[in-house]
């Protein structure tokens, strides 16, 4: 059962431009990881970049995976390489006060439920409009929801797809299979926000298993890079 899902609308990324903007105000999407769901799995973490990939374990706090194990309960200081401010880009960074994400919303997440927040992601110097719209309390499974902006960059013109290898069946939610390769070929999977998911060597109708993956659009990509996209629900 898939755990962890990706509801937008369906736009297809450039892995050039990736960091391509310091202001994020593209298409809106949701992230929802399930109470008591496996947050050391990728498909239970957002990787926003591969400095920010954020999730929560079975209680406490958000943390930042890719700098750090669990959120610290010490310092209050997760998720690392971030901070936080209530209101949007629309109302211009420069005006905005920025803090942790604990001392944001107080300690108490659920008082920022349905409230406009900034993300920055310091090192990346990214910004990024937020609002939580659901949270777990306690120790009850460490669920919640949020949804945030993505790149404006992102573009079907800088992604070359090759229509000459056919992914079956598709959309699927267990296995793939890969047809018209002539020998063995070395893959990677990405999600639609460039995160790697998945590497491997695959031959013809060979299957790749999928079912750790979440609901969404994804692409794999050859060494030579050729790439086909593929949709799991």
């Amino acid at each position: 059962m898939k755990q962890f899902y990706i509801l937008t609308t369906i736009f297809i990324l450039s892995f050039s431009q990736i960091y391509g903007q310091t202001e994020w105000t593209g298409p809106t999407i949701t992230v929802t990881k399930t109470d008591y769901a496996d947050w050391t799995l990728p498909a239970n973490q957002d990787a926003i970049t591969a400095n920010v990939i954020l999730t929560r374990a079975d209680n406490r706090g958000i943390f930042n995976i890719a700098q750090e194990t669990e959120f610290d309960n010490n310092n209050y200081t997760s998720p690392l390489d971030t901070e936080w401010a209530i209101g949007t880009i629309a109302d211009g960074v420069s005006t905005l006060t920025f803090n942790t994400w604990d001392n944001t919303h107080s300690a108490d997440p659920q008082s920022i439920i349905d409230v406009d927040v900034v993300l920055h992601l310091i090192t990346d110097d990214i910004y990024i409009d937020t609002k939580i719209t659901a949270w777990t309390s306690g120790g009850a499974g460490g669920g919640f929801t949020y949804e945030r902006s993505t790149d404006p960059s992102l573009s079907t013109n800088k992604f070359e797809l090759d229509n000459s290898f056919k992914i079956y069946p598709n959309p699927s939610n267990d296995y793939i299979y890969i047809s018209g390769l002539t020998g063995n070929e070395k893959y990677t999977i990405y999600n639609v926000l460039g995160a790697k998911i998945k590497k491997g060597v695959i031959s013809n109708n060979e299957k790749i298993d999928i079912r750790d993956f979440t609901n969404g659009l994804y692409f794999l990509k050859f060494e030579n890079g050729n790439t086909i996209k593929f949709l799991i629900e």
